[in-house]
C-alpha cells in the first residue's frame, strides 16, 4: 500500500513540474481597456456608421506573447485634451442653435482621441488652412464674413506650452464650421414665418450638427464640403456668378440695392427643397408667370393670377393631392364673415344670384339662409358651398395640394384678369390661364391619360371628380424678384408683397423695421356690427363707406360685384 502510495505523489509531482500553465507564474493581468480602444476611427465611422466596431468575445484569453505584443493606448494631443475640458465647462448658448451646436462638439470631441481637428500642439492643420480660407470667400456666396470668428494663426506662432490658445482655436474653428454650415441652408433668418410675415411659409434646409462635424472628420477637404453645402440649384448658381460682380471692390464699401435684391433671391433659395422633384410645378408670384419642369427642363409656361396685397397668395411649397374637374367651391372663412355675412343681413341677394347653399357645419344639413336671423347669427358655424356649374368661380378644374393656407390653383370665367401686367386680383388661390392643358399634362404624367380622356370626364364625368394623384409632383409658389435666363440675362420683377424688403432688413439686422402685415393664420373676425348693420338696413341707411371689406374690390368683389375676383 505504501507503495502504490509513493507512486502517485511521484507522478502527481511530474505533472506539476511540466505543466506550462501551471509551473510558470501568471503574467500580469492587462489594464482594462479604455472605451475608445473599441470606438471606430471618425472618418472610418463617418464613411461606414452601419458597421460595428469589432469586440473581443468574452472566452478569449491573451497569451503572454499577445499581451506584450499588444500596442499601447495612444495619448491624446494636450490640445485635445483642453479642447474636451474647455466644451465641457461651457455655459450653455442663449441661442438654441448654438446651443445644438455645443452639444455636438461635446459629443464629438468626448468621442475623439489622438489629435484635434484643425490643431495641434504643433500648431494649425492643412485642414484649417483650408477652412479659413473658403470661410474668408464667404461673401462670394452672399454670407457674412464678419459671423465667422476664425483665428488667424500662423505655423509656430504657438508653440506646444501655449495649449490653452491653441485650445481655444480649435473649438472656434469648430464652432466656425457648424455656423457656416448653418447659414449656408438659411440660418440667418431661421423661421421666415414667424419673424418676417406668416405668409412665408418656408423654413432653412439644416443638416444636423453631429452630421456636419461627422462629415468634416471624414474629409481632408472641408473647403470643398462646406460649398457642397450651399444651394445645388441651377438658378441659385447663376445668381452667384451675377452677385460676385456687384460686390465692392475694396471689400469694404456698402451693397448696392441691386446687389441686395440678388442677396435676397438667393437666400430664398436656401429656403427651397433640396429636390425640387423630377416633375413638378414651379409658380412665380412676383413674375405672374407658372412654369411646368420635367428632368430640369421647362416643359410648359403659362400666365398666373395672384392675391391682392392684402389677400396674398402664401408662399409654400406641398405635393399636389387631387386634380378636381367640375369642381364645388367652399366659400373661405373670410369671404363668409366679411363679404358674405353683410350681405345675408341685408337679405342675401348674393346667394340666388350666383347659387350659393348653406349647410351645417359637417355638410349633412342643407339651411334655408332666408328663415335665419343673421344679425344674432355667426356664420362661421356653418358652411357655404357654391356647387359646380357654368358660374362656378373655380371654372373647369382645381388642383389640390391642401396646406393651413386653403391656397389652390383653379380655371376662372373671368380672362380678362390676365390682360394686366400687375395680376395681384385674386382672394389669395392662384388662376391659370389654360389650366386644362395643365391638367392633361399631369394627368398624362400620373395616369398616362391621353387628352381626350380628360376633355371627355370634363364634359360627361361626375361633378366634383377628385382625381388622386398616386406619384410625387411639388407645387411649388415662391416669390422671385431676380432670375437669370438660359442665356444669362438678369431679369427683375416687382416686389409685389414686400418680401424682398423683408429679407433684405432681416439680413442687414434691420429687425425692428420689419412689419409682418397680417397673419393671415389667425381666427376670422368681423370688421363690423352684425346687429348694428341690421339696424341701419331696417332704416335704409347703409352706407358703403363703413364696411371696407367691400371697398377692397377691383371691378367688382368677389360675391356680388367681387364674386369674380374671390376663391
Amino acid at each position: 500500500m505504501g507503495y502504490y502510495k509513493n507512486l502517485l505523489l511521484g507522478i502527481a509531482a511530474v505533472v506539476l513540474l511540466t505543466s506550462p500553465a501551471i509551473a510558470d507564474p501568471l503574467p500580469a493581468a492587462p489594464d482594462p481597456a479604455p472605451v475608445q480602444t473599441n470606438t471606430p476611427n471618425p472618418k472610418a465611422a463617418a464613411e461606414t456608421p452601419s458597421t460595428p466596431a469589432a469586440t473581443p468575445t468574452a472566452t478569449a484569453t491573451p497569451s503572454s506573447e499577445a499581451a506584450s505584443a499588444a500596442p499601447q493606448q495612444t495619448q491624446d494631443d494636450p490640445v485635445l485634451a483642453a479642447a474636451r475640458a474647455k466644451l465641457a465647462a461651457e455655459p450653455a448658448a442663449e441661442d438654441e442653435h448654438d446651443r445644438d451646436d455645443q452639444k455636438a462638439l461635446v459629443e464629438f470631441y468626448n468621442s475623439r482621441h489622438g489629435d484635434g481637428l484643425w490643431v495641434t500642439a504643433s500648431g494649425l492643420k492643412p485642414e484649417a488652412k483650408a477652412l479659413a480660407a473658403e470661410i474668408a470667400n464667404a461673401d462670394h456666396y452672399a454670407l457674412d464674413v464678419w459671423r465667422f470668428k476664425v483665428p488667424k494663426l500662423a505655423d509656430g506662432a504657438l508653440t506646444a506650452t501655449d495649449t490653452d490658445s491653441l485650445a481655444d482655436a480649435e473649438i472656434t474653428y469648430s464652432k466656425a464650421a457648424l455656423l457656416y454650415a448653418r447659414d449656408a441652408r438659411g440660418g440667418r433668418i431661421p423661421d421666415p414665418s414667424a419673424q418676417l410675415t406668416t405668409n412665408l411659409d418656408r423654413r432653412p434646409q439644416w443638416i444636423e450638427p453631429k452630421i456636419v462635424i461627422d462629415a468634416l472628420a471624414a474629409t481632408h477637404e472641408p473647403d470643398a464640403y462646406l460649398r457642397s453645402l450651399e444651394p445645388q440649384h441651377p438658378q441659385f448658381e447663376k445668381l452667384r456668378q451675377i452677385y460676385i460682380t456687384m460686390l465692392p471692390k475694396d471689400g469694404k464699401g456698402k451693397l448696392s440695392p441691386a446687389a441686395k435684391r440678388i442677396r435676397a433671391n438667393m437666400e430664398e433659395w436656401r429656403w427651397m427643397w433640396l429636390d425640387m422633384g423630377n416633375f413638378y410645378v414651379l409658380n412665380n408670384v412676383p413674375e405672374f408667370m407658372q412654369y411646368v419642369y420635367k428632368d430640369g427642363k421647362i416643359i410648359r409656361s403659362e400666365k398666373i393670377v395672384a392675391g391682392l396685397v392684402d389677400k396674398q397668395t402664401t408662399i409654400f411649397s406641398r405635393p399636389l393631392k387631387y386634380v378636381v374637374l367640375r369642381p364645388a367651391w367652399r366659400v373661405p372663412e373670410s369671404i363668409m364673415v366679411n363679404e358674405l355675412w353683410p350681405n345675408l343681413i341685408r337679405g342675401g341677394g348674393m346667394m340666388t344670384k350666383y347659387g350659393l347653399q348653406i349647410r351645417s357645419k359637417d355638410g349633412s344639413r342643407n339651411i334655408d339662409y332666408r328663415k335665419v336671423d343673421w344679425a344674432s347669427t355667426d356664420i362661421r358655424n356653418f358652411e357655404v358651398i357654391q356647387p359646380p356649374g357654368r358660374r362656378s368661380v373655380l371654372g373647369h378644374v382645381k388642383f389640390s395640394f391642401p396646406s393651413q393656407h386653403t391656397i389652390f390653383m383653379h380655371d376662372t370665367p373671368d380672362k380678362w384678369m390676365f390682360k394686366p401686367a400687375v395680376r395681384t386680383l385674386s382672394h389669395g388661390c392662384l388662376r391659370v390661364w389654360k389650366p386644362m392643358d395643365l391638367a392633361k399634362m399631369i394627368l398624362k404624367e400620373d395616369k398616362g391619360w391621353d387628352a381626350a380622356k380628360v376633355d371627355e370626364l370634363d364634359r360627361t364625368g361626375p361633378l366634383n371628380n377628385e382625381i388622386p394623384i398616386t406619384k410625387e409632383i411639388p407645387i411649388h409658389i415662391v416669390y422671385f424678384t431676380a432670375w437669370v435666363t438660359d442665356d444669362g440675362k438678369l431679369k427683375t420683377f416687382p416686389d409685389v408683397y414686400g418680401h424682398e424688403r423683408r429679407i433684405t432688413q432681416a439680413l442687414d439686422g434691420q429687425w425692428s423695421k420689419i412689419n409682418k402685415g397680417h397673419d393671415h393664420l389667425a381666427p376670422v373676425e368681423p370688421d363690423f356690427n352684425p346687429e348694428a348693420l341690421a339696424a341701419r338696413t331696417r332704416d335704409n341707411d347703409v352706407d358703403d363707406e363703413q364696411y371696407p371689406a367691400r371697398q377692397n374690390a377691383t371691378l367688382g368683389n368677389m360675391i356680388g360685384n367681387a364674386l369674380g375676383l374671390s376663391n
